[in-house]
């Protein structure tokens, strides 16, 4: 079932929304920075989770530069001025919306690279939470250095290159400033510590983008967290866009979030 909220700021959240039949528990899936809802192994997880009897809630942030076409970042102009606040607001109204569809199962969070560090960081905002998934979750929402930070604010933006597309994406110092605003709101180290359910966390030893050791820290931070490092597993656990097989190390983690959340549900 698709689905489109509005945002705190009157902007569209499309979703979708995956319910088997006598759900065992209801997933909502945090896509990452460049990422999206239909992007790469996404959609084969949340199938691969209804199979498990898992209800999945997967989402475009309202800034994450998707618009009416689901696979192409056609509004690079909200993208711009993207925030973890945003994000924030965005993950709590999904899933407020989530529960209401799917109501009396337990819920999860599953995010994946800045996903799984939003979805830490909104953990506490959510009610009735019974746990956490990250896969390669980033430790810290500051990852500029100061170099960058002062040319950033001199040119007014930043570029990234979207290595698939090849789209040179700006961004506004709008999400610095948000965290600059009030860093101690985004430390997701503490975060994982305070966090009162159990937290999965999910890493590939051979992660080009955020280091293996982001989730260690992360996992260490918390009695009441498991790791999982896959030696082989890249930061996408070896799976590209379109999706076009399914990696072994993909199905690892898929599997073992799937019984992380049974154990727990």
């Amino acid at each position: 079932m698709q689905f489109t909220l509005t945002s705190d700021q009157g902007l569209p959240i499309r979703g979708d929304l995956d319910v088997p039949d006598r759900p065992r528990a209801l997933v909502v899936v945090v896509h990452g920075f460049k990422g999206f809802k239909d992007w790469g192994f996404f959609p084969w997880v949340a199938q691969r989770f209804t199979q498990h009897r898992l209800a999945v809630c997967r989402f475009n942030m309202s800034r994450s530069g998707i618009g009416d076409d689901p696979e192409s970042f056609d509004r690079l102009d909200l993208f711009e001025d993207d925030t973890y606040s945003t994000q924030l607001a965005d993950l709590r109204r999904v899933a407020e919306y989530a529960r209401q569809q799917v109501p009396n199962v337990p819920l999860f969070l599953f995010g994946h690279s800045r996903g799984g560090g939003v979805a830490l960081l909104g953990a506490a905002a959510v009610p009735s939470l019974r746990g956490v998934a990250a896969w390669a979750p980033i430790s810290r929402c500051d990852r500029w250095d100061e170099t960058t930070k002062r040319d950033w604010r001199s040119r007014g933006f930043l570029e990234q290159l979207n290595t698939r597309t090849k789209q040179v994406m700006r961004m506004s110092p709008a999400i610095l400033d948000d965290y600059e605003a009030d860093p101690s709101r985004f430390d997701i180290v503490a975060a994982a510590r305070s966090l009162t359910v159990p937290l999965l966390v999910v890493h590939g030893a051979r992660d080009e983008s955020v280091p293996v050791d982001e989730g260690r820290l992360l996992a260490s931070s918390n009695a009441d967290a498991s790791l999982l490092v896959i030696d082989r597993a890249g930061h996408t656990f070896n799976a590209i866009h379109p999706l076009v097989h399914v990696p072994f190390e993909l199905t690892l983690a898929a599997e073992a979030t799937a019984h992380f959340i049974y154990a727990h549900a």
